[in-house]
């Protein structure tokens, strides 16, 4: 993991919560599709995580990771910010999740056009959908542990508490509204798209 933990300004985590709802929702309704495995969609959000910083996370998708059948030196790997034990066919897909975590979900028109090239342009959605849910739950997470920290007299100096108190409180309630949403418009045929929703497009 990495030694520095991202902090989520409070308009990082609104945009990231209503993101990672339509996110979900896309991934929720693409099953049938079977485009994306869980084993690749760990890996994406493994090393999101390891970007981010978020150890609760890291904890939650490693349980999530073995569940789906990865070992524990590659997990681990992941989280150390190795990625030679990637398979070939997830590895553009992971290193698409590295750039948009460190650019801030902005990652280059390079990285993106990429995914579309090496996976078609239904599985890249889907790639972006697990990498928005991911920065969700990372902001709320790593917010939750920095409260922790600060119950311990070890704060966070980027940090301050109404975003590690409000950041959970947030999600919480706006998320399932979210799904909600997005769920009630692809019943009614509007799919969410996510390719849109990256900056740099």
């Amino acid at each position: 993991m990495t030694t520095s933990s991202r902090v989520f300004k409070f308009k990082e985590q609104i945009i990231s919560i209503y993101y990672g709802a339509k996110g979900f929702v896309l991934l929720r309704f693409s099953k049938k599709t079977k485009l994306m495995n869980k084993q690749l969609k760990e890996r994406i959000m493994l090393a999101i995580t390891e970007v981010n910083g978020c150890e609760m996370c890291s904890f939650i998708h490693t349980k999530l990771a073995l569940s789906s059948g990865m070992s524990r030196e590659n997990i681990k790997k992941i989280l150390d910010g190795d990625t030679t034990s990637i398979p070939i066919d997830d590895a553009v897909a992971v290193m698409f999740g590295q750039d948009y975590a460190y650019s801030k979900e902005c990652p280059s028109a390079e990285s993106i056009k990429r995914i579309i090239d090496e996976y078609g342009y239904q599985k890249a959605e889907l790639i972006v959908a697990a990498s928005n849910m991911i920065t969700m739950t990372n902001g709320m997470g790593t917010s939750m542990d920095y409260f922790y920290r600060r119950l311990k007299f070890k704060r966070n100096r980027n940090s301050n508490i109404l975003i590690e108190l409000f950041n959970p409180l947030f999600t919480m309630l706006l998320f399932p509204l979210f799904v909600l949403f997005f769920s009630i418009k692809t019943l009614l045929g509007s799919k969410p798209k996510t390719l849109n929703t990256v900056c740099s497009t």
